[in-house]
């Protein structure tokens, strides 16, 4: 398989896995506010943060990956304590799923589960990537 084709195949599973955070991460906002349901919701920020990245960067290594999630995540977090953030979303409201809507620093906790999260999801959407690129080129040469 061409590093080309490895990498078109990578990046469709990681959106497809980022569409499947996003829509757990949808879900959670409707429930009651929890600690736990907090602590998931930043989790699956954080990991659609990362997927986001590895959609870009598909060949980059799950630890770097998991890093850059958890770094932009904190670094959004951290954005809350100038007040751009709540400007931002007081003028764009469903900008609040984005840059959240206040500072809480239990979220890093969150933002930490979710890099771990990381890096058991990036190996595993590479290892379906490749599966299915090779069933696809053994179905074209068996025809």
């Amino acid at each position: 398989m061409s590093r080309a084709a490895g990498d078109r195949g990578a990046r469709l599973a990681f959106a497809a896995t980022a569409a499947v955070v996003l829509l757990v991460g949808l879900v959670l906002q409707l429930q009651g506010r929890t600690v736990a349901i907090d602590l998931a919701g930043s989790a699956l920020y954080a990991c659609l943060v990362g997927l986001v990245i590895a959609v870009v960067r598909p060949s980059s290594p799950a630890w770097a990956i998991a890093v850059a999630g958890f770094g932009v995540s904190a670094a959004v977090e951290l954005l809350q304590l100038t007040g751009v953030a709540s400007r931002l979303v007081d003028a764009v409201p469903p900008l609040r799923l984005v840059f959240g809507s206040s500072f809480d620093p239990v979220d890093f906790i969150g933002y930490a589960l979710g890099a771990l999260l990381l890096l058991g999801l990036v190996p595993v959407a590479r290892a379906v990537a490749a599966r299915v690129l090779s069933g696809a080129r053994a179905a074209r040469s068996g025809s």
